[in-house]
C-alpha cells in the first residue's frame, strides 16, 4: 500500500506518462493498493501564468487557483487513461473530489482535513486512484491551490491520512548534502532524518518542501525521494526517524536566495508597534523568518525580519506607514546559507569552522543565527558559490 507521487518533469510529455501507467500497473496487477499523485506536465503551470498575463490578470487570487488547478486535472486524466489502457481499472480525482478540505486562503491555503470515503470507495472497486495534486477546495466549494511544493504535500497528506509510506519521484536522484550545481562533488544521502530535512528544506534546498517533511514527520510516515521509474531504491533517499554515526556532525549546506530583509528602526520600546505589525503578517498567512531585535541606549528599537521577495511584497502592498507610524525598508542582495546537522549540538567547534573557513576565503558574513541542528548566516549574493563550495569541502560534504 503505497503513494506515489510524480512531479511535472516525470509527466512531461505521452511518453513519459505512458511509462509510468505501465510501472503503476505493474504494480496493481501484482496485487498492491496504489494512489497515484501527479503533478501538471512539464511546463503547463508557467504557460497557463502567461494566458492570464495575456488576458489582463490583475492580482486575483481566486480565478488563479481555478485557472492553475486545471493543469494538474489534464495530467491525472490522462495518466488514469493510460492505466486502463493496459487494461488495468483506474479514475482521476481533482482534489475536491479526494475530499481536500483547505482554508480560503488563495494561491497558498491549508489542508484542514481529507475526507477519504470517495477515494477509499474507488479503492474497494480495485482501481488505481490518480488524484490531482496541489488543490483542494474550502468548505463553501471555491478551489484552492496549497502553494509552492502542494503536489508534494497532497501526497504525504493522503499517505499520512491512509497511514501508507509516500514516495516522491521527480528528476533528481535524492537529497545530496548541497546542491551538486554548485558542487558537483556533493554525496547523495541514502537517508537522512525528518529534522535535518525539514531545516535543510526551510533554509532553502529545493528538493522538498518543509510542509511535506512536517507532515511525514508529525505522523511517522516513511518518505521517499528518488528519480522517475527507478526501481532501486537504494539509489534515492529515504526521511525517516533514523540515527547518524558520530562522526557525522554536519549532513549539508542550504541556501535560501528567495530572500528578503525587513527592517524598521527607532522604534518605541512599548510592544505596541511590533504587536500590530504581527498582527498584519497574521492576517496575511505569512510565515516570517528569522527575527532579530536590539535595544539601543535610549531604549529605542532596531527590528528586523526575513521573508521572501514575494511576501515582502505582499507585506509592502498591505503597510500603511502613515497607520503604523514607522517607515519599513527592504533589503535585497543577500542570501541566507545554512550548515545543516544533528551533530551540531554535541560537536564543539563547529560554529568556528563554518566562520574562520568563510573569513580565510575573504567571505563577509552578516546576521547569524543557530538552533540545535543549523547554523546560519547572511551573506552577499554574489559570495554563494564561492561559500557553498569551501565548506563543502571543510566538512567534506
Amino acid at each position: 500500500m503505497i503513494v506515489e507521487k510524480y512531479g511535472g518533469t516525470s509527466v512531461a510529455d505521452v511518453d513519459r506518462i505512458k511509462a509510468i501507467a505501465k510501472h503503476v500497473a505493474d504494480i496493481k496487477k501484482r496485487g498492491h493498493d496504489i494512489v497515484v499523485v501527479a503533478s501538471a506536465m512539464g511546463k503547463t503551470t508557467n504557460a497557463l501564468i502567461q494566458l492570464a498575463k495575456e488576458v489582463g490578470y490583475a492580482n486575483n487570487d481566486r480565478e488563479m487557483d481555478s485557472l492553475l488547478s486545471t493543469g494538474e486535472q489534464q495530467t491525472v486524466t490522462l495518466l488514469a487513461m493510460a492505466i486502463e489502457a493496459l487494461g488495468v481499472p483506474a479514475i482521476s480525482l481533482t482534489g475536491y473530489q479526494a475530499g481536500f478540505i483547505t482554508s480560503n486562503h488563495h494561491a497558498h491555503a491549508r489542508i484542514k482535513d481529507i475526507d477519504l470515503t470517495n477515494l477509499k470507495q474507488q479503492l474497494d472497486q480495485g482501481k488505481v486512484v490518480v488524484v490531482a495534486g496541489f488543490q483542494g477546495a474550502t468548505e463553501n466549494g471555491e478551489i484552492t491551490t496549497l502553494g509552492r511544493g502542494g503536489s508534494d504535500t497532497t501526497a504525504v497528506a493522503l499517505a499520512a491520512k491512509l497511514g501508507w509510506n509516500c514516495y516522491i519521484y521527480t528528476d533528481v536522484d535524492g537529497v545530496y548534502t548541497t546542491d551538486p550545481r554548485i558542487y558537483p562533488q556533493a554525496k547523495r544521502l541514502e537517508e537522512i532524518t525528518y529534522n535535518e530535512m525539514m531545516q535543510m528544506a526551510s533554509l532553502g534546498s529545493g528538493v522538498l518542501e518543509t510542509r511535506c517533511v512536517e507532515i511525514a514527520s508529525k505522523y511517522n510516515i516513511q518518505l521517499y525521494l528518488g528519480r522517475a521509474l527507478e526501481t532501486d531504491l537504494s539509489k534515492g533517499t529515504f526521511i525517516m526517524e533514523t540515527k547518524h554515526f558520530e562522526d557525522m556532525p554536519i549532513t549539508g549546506i542550504s541556501v535560501k536566495e528567495d530572500y528578503a530583509i525587513m527592517r524598521v528602526l527607532n522604534i518605541e520600546n512599548d510592544g505596541i508597534y511590533l504587536g500590530n505589525l504581527f498582527q498584519l503578517i497574521a492576517e496575511l498567512n505569512i510565515n516570517i523568518d528569522t527575527i532579530s531585535q536590539q535595544i539601543s541606549k535610549d531604549n529605542k528599537i532596531n527590528f528586523t525580519f526575513y521573508c521572501n521577495e514575494k511576501q515582502s511584497d505582499l507585506i509592502l502592498q498591505n503597510y500603511k506607514e502613515e497607520e503604523f507610524g514607522y517607515k519599513i525598508e527592504r533589503i535585497l542582495g543577500f542570501v541566507k546559507l545554512s550548515v545543516v546537522g544533528v551533530g551540531i549540538s554535541t560537536h564543539s567547534g563547529i560554529a568556528s569552522k563554518t566562520l574562520n573557513t568563510l573569513t580565510k576565503n575573504g567571505i563577509k558574513y552578516y546576521q547569524i543565527t543557530s538552533s540545535e541542528i543549523s547554523i546560519s548566516l547572511t551573506i552577499e549574493k554574489k559570495d554563494k558559490e564561492k561559500a557553498v563550495q569551501v565548506l563543502a569541502q571543510a566538512f567534506d560534504l
